[in-house]
């Protein structure tokens, strides 16, 4: 279940990142001739401005993201240890007869 639970937010991340990313496209990719096949010059320039910005924005992303997880991972292992750490013993004495 931990396991499942890593993988789920990883792929939050990754959805949320793309996501975002094809929102930017869609709201302002005129300005780099989104979609279109021959460019202008002052198109060809802003793709190549959006293609850095982009490659920056996914490399942030994607730090921030392992080490999001790797925070989770530590935690989860550490929820483990814990788990495992307490050792129960009972002593069990007979019952002293009545007098």
């Amino acid at each position: 279940m931990k396991i499942n639970l890593y993988k789920q937010i990883q792929k939050r991340f990754q959805t949320s990142m793309i996501g975002s990313l094809a929102r930017i496209e869609d709201f302002l990719g005129f300005v780099w001739g989104h979609g279109k096949n021959k460019l202008t010059d002052r198109e060809y320039e802003n793709r190549e401005l959006w293609e850095e910005l982009r490659t920056e924005i996914l490399n942030h992303c994607n730090y921030q993201m392992r080490e999001a997880l790797e925070d989770i991972k530590e935690y989860l292992e550490y929820l483990d240890k814990k788990d495992n750490q307490y050792e129960y013993n009972f002593i069990i004495k007979p019952r002293k007869e009545d007098k």
